[in-house]
């Protein structure tokens, strides 16, 4: 009965922990999986909005969930004037111009992090309900984990819904289709790229 407890709880440590990464390759399939633009700056983003979370809770005193508001937010914002000012102009470039203009903005990223942040790692203080275990048939369950996990299932959900079932994702999904046809019917295709891109760089940073 203990191993069987042990496993059921180191598979839901795994699980949580594939959440934290699945809530931020969401945003990373997005970009590549709908614009097809190879974005190897995505994590900058993600960096961008635990920042953003940072420095809301511990230096202005904002709560937790409010914060994370405020991280989706900066990094959608930088990412739509990214966009504007320099994504726009690769995306019918070679992969490989792709490739190595988002490495060189990931290294430029971080280096800009490091100098007004330092190297070491920022704490995050988690609001008490989120700090305690849920005991579920004699396992222990973080709180905090399960909020990562529903995080997940609901930022899925409302993507999923967003694509398949609004006219904006019809709008994205013609514009990656077929560009000029899509112009030809009316849809702005600057303007979806430039919202899908500021939604995935959103997503990454929440």
């Amino acid at each position: 009965m203990t191993t069987i407890v042990s496993f059921i709880g180191v598979l839901f440590d795994g699980v949580a922990y594939g959440s934290l990464l699945f809530l931020i390759s969401i945003g990373l399939s997005v970009t590549m999986g709908l614009m097809n633009f190879i974005n190897l700056a995505h994590g900058a983003f993600a960096m961008l909005g635990g920042y953003a979370a940072v420095v809301a809770m511990s230096r202005l005193g904002i709560p937790f969930l409010p914060a994370l508001a405020i991280a989706f937010a900066v990094s959608g914002a930088v990412g739509a004037l990214l966009e504007r000012v320099l994504y726009r102009r690769l995306y019918r470039a070679a992969h490989l111009d792709q490739v190595l203009f988002t490495i060189g903005l990931t290294l430029m990223s971080i280096a800009t992090a490091t100098y007004f942040f330092g190297p070491a790692q920022q704490p995050v203080r988690l609001p008490g309900f989120l700090t305690g275990q849920l005991h579920v048939l004699g396992v222990d369950l973080g709180t905090y984990r399960l909020f990562l996990i529903a995080m997940v299932v609901l930022a899925t959900l409302a993507l999923t819904f967003l694509v398949e079932r609004t006219r904006f994702g019809a709008q994205v999904r013609a514009s990656v289709d077929n560009q000029q046809a899509s112009v030809g019917l009316g849809i702005n295709v600057e303007r979806v790229f430039s919202v899908t891109f500021a939604l995935g760089s959103a997503l990454a940073g929440l």
